[in-house]
């Protein structure tokens, strides 16, 4: 078992890619998907249309930990 360990700039690059290949597939296979901004949700159609469907649940957080450490699984 090996441990590495990923600081939290690493984690938020790797999350921003991931959220932007979602969208770019979502837009490419004409799905709608959604987005929190300023604690509200918010529903974006193919074309752009954005729908606020409400106040999100949870918000937003900072993550304040300097890094994370990653095990992998058995």
């Amino acid at each position: 078992m090996s441990n590495k360990e990923i600081t939290v700039e690493d984690l938020n690059k790797l999350q921003k890619k991931a959220s932007q290949n979602a969208v770019k597939l979502n837009k490419a296979m004409g799905l709608t998907y959604l987005v929190v901004r300023k604690n509200k949700l918010i529903q974006i159609e193919p074309d752009g249309k954005e729908t606020v469907l409400g106040n999100s649940e949870f918000g937003t957080r900072k993550v304040e930990k300097k890094s994370i450490t990653l095990k992998s699984g058995a």
